[in-house]
């Protein structure tokens, strides 16, 4: 937007003509990548630990003191306030550190 206003300076130094057939690109430019740059702003996140949120993972481990989970090909370490059998499906609840919080899976059976 400040680039269209600069470019409105063109018309104090240039024939209108020539002014105004460099002022429509330069807009045109200016408007087509602000609106890029905010189509951008509200994608939701691709990396980090806010995409894990919802996603569905495996128990591989599940002692007393201990969980593992199996997520994209990556082990991490889970808590659940509910008990878990290995090989049950829990869906990601949230991230503390590089622990993982679980609860099992709705409609599924557990175990395996």
């Amino acid at each position: 937007m400040i680039v269209m206003v600069l470019a409105l300076l063109l018309f104090a130094f240039l024939p209108w003509p020539v002014a105004l057939a460099l002022y429509v690109p330069v807009s045109a430019v200016s408007l087509f990548s602000v609106w890029k740059v905010r189509q951008a702003q509200r994608q939701p996140p691709r990396t980090g630990t806010q995409t894990m949120i919802g996603e569905q993972a495996e128990v591989v481990s599940a002692d007393r003191n201990a969980v593992e989970v199996h997520y994209r090909g990556e082990l991490w370490r889970a808590a659940s306030s509910q008990p878990l059998n290995p090989g049950q499906p829990v869906v990601i609840e949230g991230v503390e550190g590089l622990t993982l919080r679980v609860a099992p899976l709705r409609n599924a059976p557990p175990g395996r």
